[in-house]
């Protein structure tokens, strides 16, 4: 059986055809502000953690961070007031002329790298803390905690280079990553080596770490009986963490540039009414 078409005007076509792209055109627009609504409201939600960690990218072992561009003063460092500072070194700085570093006013202090993880030590760590001490510096020496490695195994290998007689500073544990781990197992392996390494100098460890991975990890209280080293390069400002949380050290510049050292350093200060008492193991 066949049916034949129903007559339609040639003028009804083209108004039908016209009414039709009109409608188009404006579904399309209102469709992508939807669309627009919900990508804002995603990034609100995740706007305490999109600033990069200035940590973030030193959490693998031989591999030097990126620089971030910031300006300097004749010496080398921003200027931040009567603020006491200091830089921390490892084998990334190779040999150092100590005799220069120590005549530098501004700095007061030096963290070196002893250890990282289970196995790894730096090859640069005994002349290092040799070195800088005879030259009149005040020394303490770090780990950086790898959260995928038993915690006793981690302070073998920290204690297997450091000499607690050889320190003038509290010992610093460097976290920057969870190396893929649960929370519990991190929490719980970091806890145990902060133990350990109590135990063994006396006085509770610094913990060093970015402030996105502090507001991230440690906020709410749990760590409250340690001292925080706080890494983040905002070169004007002092980083504020959640709660407004105290800390002792900032970590301002991972590209300052210190007579005697080749390259860029790590460069910190005291913060507030924090001073030298509050980092010596004495």
């Amino acid at each position: 059986m066949t049916h034949s078409r129903p007559y339609i005007p040639r003028k009804a076509t083209l108004f039908l055809l016209i009414f039709s792209l009109f409608l188009c055109g404006f579904s399309q627009p209102a469709m992508a502000k939807k669309k627009d609504k919900k990508k804002v409201k995603t990034e609100q939600t995740d706007y305490y953690f999109l600033e990069p960690d200035p940590v973030s990218t030193k959490s693998k072992p031989d591999r030097r961070p990126r620089n971030v561009e910031q300006p300097l003063l004749e010496g080398g460092g921003r200027y931040y007031g009567p603020h006491i500072h200091g830089i921390d070194v490892s084998h990334y700085q190779g040999n150092i002329d100590w005799g220069q570093v120590a005549r530098d006013r501004d700095v007061n202090y030096v963290f070196i790298k002893a250890s990282e993880g289970g196995n790894i030590t730096d090859e640069y760590y005994t002349s290092n803390v040799r070195e800088a001490r005879r030259k009149g510096l005040k020394v303490g020496s770090y780990h950086f905690f790898r959260a995928n490695v038993a915690a006793d195994v981690q302070f073998r290998n920290f204690m297997s280079k450091v000499e607690v007689r050889h320190q003038d500073l509290l010992p610093i544990i460097d976290v920057e990553t969870t190396n893929g781990v649960p929370s519990a197992t991190f929490h719980a392996r970091l806890q145990e080596l902060l133990r350990l390494v109590t135990r063994e100098f006396g006085k509770r460890p610094i913990i060093y770490t970015g402030k996105n991975f502090y507001n991230k990890h440690f906020y709410g209280g749990r760590y409250r009986d340690y001292k925080f080293m706080i890494a983040c390069y905002t070169p004007d400002n002092e980083p504020v963490l959640f709660g407004n949380d105290d800390y002792v050290l900032w970590q301002y510049s991972q590209t300052g540039r210190i007579r005697g050292i080749r390259g860029s350093v790590d460069r910190s200060r005291l913060v507030g009414r924090h001073g030298m008492r509050d980092i010596l193991l004495r």
